[in-house]
């Protein structure tokens, strides 16, 4: 391999690596909602026209 691809490669590498330990350490935490919002949700979930709740 070429001091090119050596290059190439080596920058993807350490891109890579970079990103996992940037997810590792800050990661992503879940979503702060309020009761409103959690409800609207809840509502929505269950009225959908997707969903049918018909209990015949």
């Amino acid at each position: 391999m070429t001091l090119i691809g050596w290059f190439f490669w080596g920058t993807i590498a350490a891109i890579l690596v970079i990103g996992f330990l940037f997810q590792k350490v800050f990661g992503t935490k879940s979503p702060i909602r309020t009761k409103n919002e959690v409800a609207k949700e809840e509502v929505k979930n269950y009225t959908s026209q997707y969903v049918h709740n018909d209990v015949n």
